[in-house]
């Protein structure tokens, strides 16, 4: 049973290792990969998405309960230039194939209507898997061009 968990600062050492693993950002190849998340970059990054202050970000990781273990991330965020949330779901490479992501993608949809969202988007690369399933948790293919399918729930 996966929980949303709001991370501490010294918890930010599981982003750095989710986002430096090949297999986990196979899916982002398009973008350069893996991302770097070192140390240096911290402490903007959690002000920016994590003090409450900020309404536009919400981010947390996906907490197994039972292994007691992180399992990935999820979040979602306001874009100034769409005026849409889109939203994200990251499961490290090692726990796919479980049903983490499915889980994962409901748990943050109710943390969006919570926080008073109508609806959520996400823009996947046109080769990511992943389109399906966010289509199979009720999402709807709103547009798709050579690079990306943009995708929406109504929550």
């Amino acid at each position: 049973m996966l929980v949303l968990h709001r991370p501490s600062f010294e918890e930010m050492s599981f982003r750095q290792e989710l986002l430096a693993d090949d297999a986990t950002m196979s899916y982002n190849h398009a973008y350069g990969g893996c991302i770097d998340f070192s140390k240096e970059k911290w402490e903007n990054w959690y002000e920016k998405w994590l003090k409450p202050k900020n309404k536009k970000y919400y981010y947390r990781y996906l907490y197994e309960m039972d292994s007691k273990i992180f399992i990935g991330e999820c979040a979602f965020r306001f874009d100034e230039e769409d005026f849409r949330w889109y939203c994200d779901v990251i499961i490290h490479a090692k726990h796919r194939g479980k049903g983490y992501g499915r889980e994962g993608l409901q748990l943050l949809c109710e943390a969006a209507k919570a926080h008073g969202l109508a609806e959520l988007y996400d823009n996947i690369a046109i080769d990511n898997s992943a389109v399906e399933l966010f289509l199979r948790c009720g999402f709807t293919e709103v547009s798709r061009d050579e690079e990306a399918i943009l995708v929406k729930k109504v929550l």
